[in-house]
């Protein structure tokens, strides 16, 4: 005899039946759409830095020091859009992180490495703060009134 009561099945949720909700795949491709920039910086800082003629090792670092500043910067800008507004801190983190990726390449002849790697770490501390912009967005979307 066992000392818990039987489980009763889990209803069976499929694909079909979730990309069929109202408002999900506009989610899903603004999402995916969102993401990229963030997925992309990284491997264009590598490319840009052993195409200027630095290691693969420094490369490395500065993707690092990229990923890293932006990870350590995202709560602060979720309590920032709570505070404020999306619209708020998205679009000066937008505006300056891509003033400042587009800026890199001047890193080359006019600092070297020191300014490369201050501007790679200023542009991972301005990423926009996708993950919690969406996350009210996503609850909205899929969820019954209770969630």
């Amino acid at each position: 005899m066992s000392l818990t009561a039987p489980r009763a099945p889990a209803p069976r949720i499929t694909y079909g039946a979730v990309l069929g909700s109202p408002y999900v795949a506009r989610l899903l491709g603004g999402t995916l759409t969102g993401r990229l920039p963030n997925g992309m910086a990284p491997v264009a800082i590598l490319l840009w830095a052993t195409a200027s003629g630095s290691s693969i090792a420094f490369g490395g670092l500065l993707s690092a020091l990229y990923g890293l500043s932006s990870a350590i910067t995202q709560p602060v800008k979720g309590r920032l859009m709570d505070r404020h507004g999306q619209t708020a801190v998205h679009l000066p983190a937008a505006l300056l992180n891509s003033a400042l990726l587009v800026a890199l390449p001047l890193a080359e002849p006019y600092g070297g490495p020191g300014l490369a790697t201050a501007i790679v770490v200023g542009g991972g501390l301005a990423t926009r703060p996708w993950k919690p912009g969406c996350g009210h967005c996503g609850r909205a979307c899929c969820c019954d009134e209770d969630c």
